[in-house]
């Protein structure tokens, strides 16, 4: 008797197939290749990531950088466009505001010598800022006086729309609107 308690019982078989090829010894190689370029991979690519993440932000921090220097430049711009239409406001309201002075010579020149001017008012329409609204009082004046008045207002280019006449005694009180004629 022998002294194995358990005996082999197989049969031989011959339906089992063969080994593999000695080719096929390359696979895990080429598997353990491929894992390690794979991390290789992942490696550079992380890297790569976290750079360009770097470089966005940076960009981003230029961009915020470039976006508040334009609205800064816009509201500059937008000041100096302010200060622009004021002073072409300005500029119209003094365009409009012709000298004066040589109206008063006119008018103390055409009156008599027995003739005082004792008020005269020149004032301007903040609507219309070349139209001058005239009045006058005249002490010892005559109406013949007044048509010397308007035909040397005339002279300076300035035509009277719609003006009043009023005689109380030796005063005359006269009131028109100044309009500039621009030929």
């Amino acid at each position: 008797m022998s002294d194995f308690l358990c005996h082999d019982f197989k049969t031989p078989r011959t339906d089992t197939s063969r080994r593999l090829p000695s080719s096929f010894r390359m696979v895990p190689v080429a598997f353990y290749v491929a894992l390690i370029g794979g991390a290789y991979f992942m490696t550079t690519d992380m890297m790569n990531y976290k750079r360009y993440e770097r470089e966005k932000l940076e960009a981003e921090l230029q961009k915020d950088d470039y976006d508040l220097s334009i609205a800064k430049t816009e509201s500059e711009k937008s000041g100096l466009d302010e200060e622009t239409m004021k002073a072409e406001a300005i500029a119209k309201w003094v365009e409009g505001a012709r000298n004066v002075q040589p109206i008063g010579v006119y008018v103390a020149r055409a009156l008599g010598l027995e003739s005082r001017i004792t008020e005269l008012s020149l004032e301007r329409s903040e609507q219309v800022p070349a139209n001058l609204s005239f009045s006058m009082r005249l002490l010892g004046g005559k109406m013949e006086e007044l048509a010397k008045i308007e035909s040397s207002l005339s002279r300076l280019n300035y035509q009277s729309l719609s003006p009043q006449q009023n005689k109380e005694e030796e005063v005359i009180e006269y009131r028109s609107t100044l309009v500039r004629r621009d030929y």
